[in-house]
């Protein structure tokens, strides 16, 4: 390589018309006088001119060591901040990211999917926090949050994940010792488990085409836990109408959980992942939000058609733009 692309070289020249002496120089670059006078030496030699007047005391740049300094200045600091930018952008990929969930979904499903993202991005890690809601994520509490229904609060920056479907479910043990409720006013009948936790609203009324009846059960058990409840269905000890799909879809392939009240539903819920705009502008949240969106998307699309084989399902009625990242 000619020592005219040598950088190093042209930043201890900069560093002697800078400083005045060779010693200061090196001192300012941390290496050895020998070193600076060197490298002007060979710069010299390679321009067949000289860039300092050796024979003065103290040292002076000749006329073309002066414009060396002028156009040598700019281009070292573009390569400095070239470097350093180069730097940051690989670092942005480094770092922790906390990620809120449902409950459920975090003690099921999120650990394998973010096995994937880990894959791909090994330097960023992931710290899975539950049940957060929009004022949590406003507050800074987390950086990425999974939000039922729409989000309200300003200063978000959403994407959908997908709908969330709820079905009315029971055991075939359930069903066989207390018969299967075909409307709602027949849960008066039944044993009811009614999730209560911080995710969605209580489940008041169930919908068929144009009909709302309200949920009315013998016996209530309220729980904050959709797990919990799976179990107890799982065990035979009563029916619930709002089961999420992306909970049950093996149970309803393997026929461990039934189907109940035909045709009658909660309405589906769109599901949102959100975080704030002050973590948008960090990339490694930028990049993990996008990705983590489109992953989500596919899984809920899988498991509805997984279970559409078993059984029926509310109508997409393809209301939400799912491909958008928008801002509140």
């Amino acid at each position: 390589m000619p020592k005219t692309d040598d950088l190093a070289a042209w930043r201890a020249f900069l560093a002697f018309a800078k400083a005045g002496t060779v010693a200061q120089a090196a001192a300012a670059l941390q290496i050895e006088p020998s070193n600076v006078s060197r490298a002007i030496a060979a710069l010299e030699r390679s321009l067949g001119c000289e860039l300092v007047r050796h024979s003065t005391r103290p040292l002076r740049l000749t006329e073309a060591g002066e414009l060396a300094v002028k156009r040598i200045e700019p281009l070292l600091r573009a390569h400095a901040s070239l470097i350093s930018d180069l730097t940051s952008e690989a670092r942005a990929l480094e770092g922790n990211i906390r990620l809120s969930s449902a409950p459920g979904f975090a003690s099921r499903r999120l650990t394998g999917l973010l096995q994937r993202f880990r894959a791909e991005q090994p330097a960023i890690t992931i710290e899975i926090q539950s049940g957060l809601s929009e004022n949590d994520l406003q507050k800074g509490l987390c950086d990425i949050a999974t939000l039922t229904g729409h989000p309200v609060l300003p200063g978000l920056v959403c994407m959908s994940r997908g709908r969330n479907v709820y079905l009315p479910v029971a055991s075939a043990g359930y069903l066989k010792k207390h018969g299967m409720p075909l409307t709602p006013d027949q849960l008066r009948a039944h044993t009811g488990y009614v999730y209560a936790g911080p995710v969605r609203h209580e489940t008041k009324v169930l919908v068929r085409g144009d009909r709302t009846e309200p949920v009315v059960f013998g016996q209530s058990i309220r729980s904050t836990d959709i797990l919990a409840i799976r179990t107890a269905l799982l065990n035979d000890m009563g029916v619930a109408v709002d089961m999420p799909l992306v909970q049950i879809v093996e149970d309803l392939q393997a026929g461990t959980l039934v189907p109940i009240l035909p045709g009658w539903f909660r309405p589906p819920v769109e599901c949102y992942i959100a975080t704030s705009r002050a973590a948008w502008h960090l990339k490694r949240v930028r990049v993990f939000f996008e990705w983590y969106g489109r992953a989500l998307q596919a899984l809920f699309a899988s498991y509805e058609a997984q279970a559409s084989a078993v059984v029926g399902l509310p109508p997409d009625d393809g209301a939400t733009e799912r491909t958008t990242i928008f801002r509140t």
